[in-house]
């Protein structure tokens, strides 16, 4: 008897992952949940199995065909491991996700070429709902995710994509970080837990929602290391484009704008007006469309569809590379985490942060904490400090975690 397999072709979004990972950079993100109580594997164990059935295209393989790569799901059994390892490291038995504990800390790490931040996020509220549902005995009837099985595999891209569109007008080639790396590949991250409502005070001062306002902290901090650049910084925005466009995937769905200034010691009430502008420009609806058509516009290239996947891994690796020079660093803005009422006593916070070969920003909130993180392959950890250092001059309590093994003291 012959079973066949379930498979899906990779979301437009997550074709540029697989040929561009390379050792300093898996394309592997973590979001992490902390409790107020240590975690117990063995209930955690039980709720990945309950969570795997509710979406089970995180049990999938990426596989490489002779025209593209493929999701392909396998039957095998998904074990919760002890953190043992550097973050956002390759995941391990050619999974596509793994979750790990530390003390309080349940982790889980997934593969971009899977899903986006909102897939991954939607996964560890449900894990972590089913975890303490079993832990405590809760009878919770709010559902996390109200999308069926069916609708949480579609390619949303597929879905939505337009023929009809205006052409994107590229950015100017950015100014772009370089500076002396860990010898080791080690991915160093820095976290700053910021109260949201303070966040939102400043913000309100100068008229700007809070990732305006961020983006402008994160310009003026970089400009401060820029020396005698004539390029303009340039943060890369991720759009989750399920705020534009209504689907229940949990699959790849967004799409990036650019938000470019040209620091020359500029004010930062300056940076904050361009910022505003660019904001409000990038994120028309009708920009957006744009962005995301212009992306998937060469899947519908009949002969593009032919040509080798060894072939399309080149180009697409040149391309990728291409792009970084319109790039500075990325700021991701996953927004708040909602979790039911029911939950919110045994929760303290959750984070975010993304394996790179640069330096990278992310952050969330949930509650009244926000969690601002930076990953960096970096030693020198100037722009994160400039960062946190702005925060605490305008009145803003931090506190600092991190895993630098240099002096971060201040």
């Amino acid at each position: 008897m012959i079973f066949l397999s379930k498979w899906y072709r990779l979301d437009n979004a997550a074709k540029i992952f697989p040929p561009s990972r390379s050792k300093n950079d898996y394309k592997v993100f973590r979001f992490s949940v902390t409790l107020l109580e240590p975690v117990k594997v063995d209930i955690l164990n039980k709720a990945l199995d309950e969570t795997l059935e509710e979406y089970p295209i995180f049990k999938s393989s990426l596989k490489k065909g002779i025209f593209w790569y493929y999701l392909e799901e396998v039957n095998k059994n998904y074990e919760v491991k002890m953190e043992d390892k550097s973050p956002c490291s390759k995941i391990s038995n050619n999974n596509l996700f793994e979750v790990s504990v530390y003390k309080n800390r349940i982790n889980l790490e997934v593969d971009h070429a899977l899903t986006d931040g909102t897939g991954t996020l939607t996964f560890l509220k449900s894990l972590v709902a089913n975890y303490l549902n079993s832990l405590y005995n809760i009878k919770n009837n709010e559902v996390i995710n109200e999308g069926s099985i069916k609708e949480i595999k579609e390619d949303a891209f597929k879905k939505y994509k337009d023929s009809n569109f205006k052409k994107v007008i590229k950015s100017k080639k950015a100014y772009r970080i370089k500076d002396e790396k860990y010898i080791d590949d080690r991915l160093k991250v820095i976290e700053g837990i910021v109260s949201v409502n303070d966040i939102k005070v400043k913000a309100k001062e100068f008229d700007l929602t809070i990732t305006e306002y961020l983006t402008s902290v994160l310009i003026k901090s970089i400009g401060e290391v820029k020396n005698k650049s004539k390029k303009p910084i340039v943060i890369t925005i991720p759009v989750n484009l399920r705020k534009y466009y209504p689907t229940y995937t949990v699959r790849n769905f967004f799409s990036v704008v650019n938000i470019d200034y040209l620091y020359n010691n500029d004010s930062f009430k300056d940076i904050t007006k361009s910022v505003k502008k660019s904001f409000k420009e990038k994120l028309d609806k009708e920009n957006i469309k744009d962005k995301m058509n212009s992306m998937i516009k060469l899947e519908d290239i009949f002969i593009v569809r032919l040509i080798p996947v060894f072939i399309k891994d080149f180009v697409l690796k040149i391309a990728c590379n291409i792009e970084n020079e319109y790039q500075t660093m990325t700021l991701s803005n996953i927004g708040i985490i909602n979790m039911p009422d029911i939950y919110k006593k045994y929760i303290d916070y959750f984070s975010v942060f993304t394996s790179t070969s640069k330096i990278q920003m992310c952050m969330c909130s949930y509650n009244d904490k926000m969690v601002i993180s930076f990953s960096s392959k970096f030693v020198n950890s100037e722009i994160e400090k400039n960062f946190f250092k702005f925060l605490s001059k305008v009145g803003i309590d931090v506190i600092i975690n991190t895993n630098d093994y240099g002096d971060y003291d201040e």
